[in-house]
This record gives C-alpha cells, structure tokens and sequence, in this order.
C-alpha cells in the first residue's frame, strides 16, 4: 500500500521537516492545496481526513514541499474547527474521516465477520427483496444467485424460512437484515427465500460498503432475469478498484471560497440550531433495527408521483416527511427546531457500464425550519431550492473525491463516506435519511411459473441510534414505502402511528401548485 499511493505521483511522503508533526508514522498527503486527502499510517493503524486547506506549498514541475504560509492557514483552520467542537461540546471527537485498524492473524471464518462498522444487531445493510404471487424454486434460485455472482457464492447462504404468519415474515426480516454479510469474500450478500402464503419473497442483504441502493436494485433484477431465462448474464457482477473505474467525480462547479463559506455557514447554523432528532414515543432499551412496510394505493401514489406537478416526487416525498416529522415532534412535546434529512445523490453517468457495483452515491442535507414547514406549499419550495442548490455545487462531494484520487479504496473505506458526511461533519447531527429509487418502468420478473412481481421494499442503514430511514421504489404506479427505525426510537405500534402519519403528509395535504 505504501509503494502504491508513493508511486501514484499523487501525495508527497512527510520526511525531515513534516516528520515533527507525525514522528514514528508515515504520512503521505495529497499534492493539491484544498481538500486535499492525509493519510497516516502507523503499524497495522490508518487514519485518514481530508484538510481543507493542505499545508504543502506546490511547485510546478518540482516536489512538493511544506510551505509557512499554508500550514500556518492549515493551522488556523484546524484551531477553528478545533473551537466550534469545544463550543459545541464534542472536544473529544476525533478529525478522521476514516479510523481503523487491519488484523492479522485471525482465521478466515472469524475475518468474515469482522467489519469495521457493523454491529451485531445493526448491521450497516441494504435491505432489498421482491414478492412473487407463486412460489420460487430452491435449485433454481440458487443457480441464478451463482449465476449473477460468479462460482464464489457458497449455496449454504441462501437461507429459506417459512413464513406462515406476517410476525414470522416480520422476523425472518429483521434476522436477515441483523447481521452482517461479510466484506473479506466476494460476494458481500445473504439471501433469503421467504415462504408465505401470499406469496414468496427474495430478500437481500447487501453490505452498504460495496453497494448502494441503485445497485442493489440492479442485482436484485439481475437474478430475477436470470432466473426466469435459466441462462448466466454476459459477465458477473463485480466490485472495480478505483483506479479502473471510467469516469471520475467532477470538481464542483463553485470556488473554494464560496465552499468554505458554505461551510462555514452551515456549522454555525449547527451551532445556533442544531437539527432536531425525532422524539422518543417510549423510552426503550431495545437494540437493533425495526422494519415498517407500507404500499400505498394506485389512487394515493398518483398524489404522489403524478407528473404534472411543478417538484418531483423526490422532493415531494422530502417536504413530506419533514413535515410529519415536525407533526411527530410537536405531538410529543419538542415543536419547532430545524429538521435535517439527508437525501442520496447518485453519481453514475447515463453510460455507466453494466456489471459493475459499489457504492457511488453521496448524501446531502436538505433542512426546514418551523416556518418552512407550517403548510405544504413551503415545505415544498424550500426542499426544492436546497435539492437543486446541493446538485449544482455537489454537496458532499470532497471526501469521495478525495479517497478517489488517492487509490485507496478497500471496501470498508467507503463506509467512511457515509459515517462522516463532508457537510455535517457528523452523521448524528441529522434527523433522518430518505431514498428514493423512483420509478421502476419494468418489475423485476422470475418468469410466468413464480407469477407477478407485486411488491420491492428497500431501504437503506441509518446508522445512529435515533435516526430514521425511508426508503421508497414505485413499482406498477404504486409507492412502497419502508421505515427503518432503531428499536430504541420506536416501537412496532410507533413505527405504524409515524407511517400513518407520513402517508397523511404526502397524500392528504390538498392541491399544489401545477406548472
């Protein structure tokens, strides 16, 4: 790894002067002046950041080297940030983005089950799965998950529970979804055969490290094809080094300035009105993850979805669920603080090559006031201004720029990307995350003998013990809708009075405007 990123001509290798600051360390840096990528390495240690601004002076046509001026700003930005964590109370917060340490001489079996984020009860998943109206073959199942990825996926990980009652089918989801696939082999995915007497369901487990929620999606269509044609697709899915990938994350479109400006902005406005976390029903000490499924009828998701509306569904949806989640709050007693929902950002270009994975979105805070949300028509001008203000100057891009030019990319060091968001600087400061696949213009089909796909559920992890995720796909004009909520936040009848309370936002809110 050292011999790579030295010989990629992309970071300069702290030596004489640059050895005071890391002794007994390497540290490599990234030769360009902001945003600029710090790895330090230390035996079997590696942490890593991203400097606003790089203390290294460059030289065209000459190496890099330290120069006073900028590390004195280097400095001056760090003692800054260094105040607003003292400030805010969180002295004790650690400046890497990303903080680990590999392992050496453990088995392979226990190395699977090693991931650096995950946790038991929490594992940092992408919940996929499709219902059929028949029954799936076990063989045949099988046979296109091998298909899709490759000889390397043992038969033993499908696993097929019988699901007689919807608690059974609620548990063997919430098993699933609970533990870990491991990132050590290829694949990093569990799968389950739900049998239910309405139907079976396929659910998938996707480790968040090596896929988001479009691939995951992909995958899941990938195997139902293969299933229903018998027959392999062209090449196996697979997850690409960085340094083959064909496209690379532009620069946003805005000077470091107006970057840091905005930045600056937000972590005041952090500090002054920090955003709200949903509020408590009961206190509980439950660990793990709760999943709440809803599917909206053809006449309530064309509220939602209809095309002539002057915002996208997206933004909709968003403006939606900050309201309910200012109606939750108001309900138990904490009204009228700022709500953040993070939004993903898909990052592929239209000729994005098939077969290829991974996790190649960004998040990006999208915030409401009380004032903002006091009717629908707010709500909804104000989620749109953000969401096309954080798509023109690519909000939450640096990091992953950053780890991109650097060529180090194992799987886990994309988990960063989520844990750390460039513009919170902390995931716990946000109130919840919503997904949104859109529109699926085809169902994913198993073929005449499975029957009708008619229903996909999908959700993303949300990491921190009180924050929400909503993941939403419409399939066949109807909006499926899947809460993912900490058992310490909600309970299941929690979880049912929040859904009831969104769906009432975003489709019992009266006319909008049309264009």
């Amino acid at each position: 790894m050292f011999r790579h990123l030295e010989a990629s001509g992309r970071f300069h290798r702290d030596t004489g002067f640059g050895r005071l600051f890391h002794p007994g360390r390497v540290s490599l840096r990234e030769n360009i002046p902001s945003n600029s990528l710090h790895v330090v390495i230390e035996g079997n240690h590696i942490a890593a950041h991203v400097d606003r601004v790089s203390p290294l002076g460059l030289r065209p046509e000459r190496p890099s080297r330290y120069s006073l001026r900028r590390a004195a700003a280097h400095n001056l930005d760090g003692m800054a940030q260094d105040f607003v964590r003292l400030v805010r109370g969180r002295q004790g917060d650690h400046r890497s983005a990303l903080d680990c340490e590999w392992l050496h001489e453990l088995s392979p079996d226990l190395l699977s089950e090693a991931d650096l984020l995950d946790r038991a009860t929490s594992a940092w998943s992408v919940q996929v799965e499709a219902q059929v109206t028949g029954m799936l073959d076990e063989t045949r199942l099988r046979g296109a998950l091998r298909a899709v990825l490759g000889d390397r996926h043992p038969d033993h990980e499908l696993l097929v529970v019988p699901c007689p009652e919807e608690s059974d089918l609620d548990a063997a989801r919430t098993q699933l979804q609970g533990h870990p696939a491991g990132l050590t082999d290829w694949p990093p995915l569990r799968a389950a055969l739900a049998r239910h007497p309405a139907g079976d369901l396929l659910m998938l487990n996707i480790n968040h490290a090596a896929c988001d929620g479009f691939d995951a999606l992909r995958l899941l269509q990938a195997i139902a094809s293969s299933y229903a044609s018998g027959t392999a697709p062209e090449a196996p899915f697979d997850v690409p080094a960085v340094y083959e990938l064909p496209v690379r994350p532009a620069s946003a479109p805005v000077s470091v300035w107006a970057a840091r400006y905005r930045s600056a902005v937000e972590r005041l406005r952090d500090l002054l009105a920090r955003p709200a976390q949903l509020a408590v029903d009961e206190d509980r000490d439950d660990p793990g993850f709760g999943f709440h499924l809803v599917c909206l009828s053809a006449e309530q998701s064309r509220q939602v979805v209809s095309l002539d509306r002057y915002a996208t569904s997206r933004s909709f949806l968003l403006a939606g669920l900050h309201r309910a989640i200012g109606e939750w709050n108001a309900q138990h007693g904490a009204p009228g603080r700022r709500v953040g929902v993070l939004a993903p950002i898909d990052l592929r270009p239209p000729d994005w090559p098939e077969g290829r994975i991974g996790n190649f979105s960004v998040t990006a805070r999208v915030s409401t006031s009380r004032r903002h949300r006091r009717d629908v028509g707010s709500a909804l001008r104000a989620v749109a201004a953000q969401t096309i203000r954080n798509k023109r100057t690519r909000t939450g891009i640096a990091l992953l720029a950053g780890l991109e030019r650097s060529g180090l990319l194992p799987l886990w060091s994309k988990q960063s990307r989520v844990v750390l968001q460039p513009v919170t600087r902390n995931h716990r400061v946000d109130t919840a995350l919503l997904a949104n696949l859109g529109h699926l213009e085809e169902a994913p089909s198993f073929g005449e003998r499975a029957g009708e796909t008619v229903h996909v559920w999908f959700s993303l992890p949300a990491r921190t013990p009180m924050t929400l995720c909503v993941g939403a796909v419409t399939l066949s004009g109807r909006l499926h809708l899947v809460l993912r909520y900490p058992r310490r936040l909600f309970s299941a009848d929690a979880a049912r009075r929040f859904g009831d309370c969104l769906v009432d936002q975003v489709t019992g809110s009266g006319q909008l405007p049309r264009s």
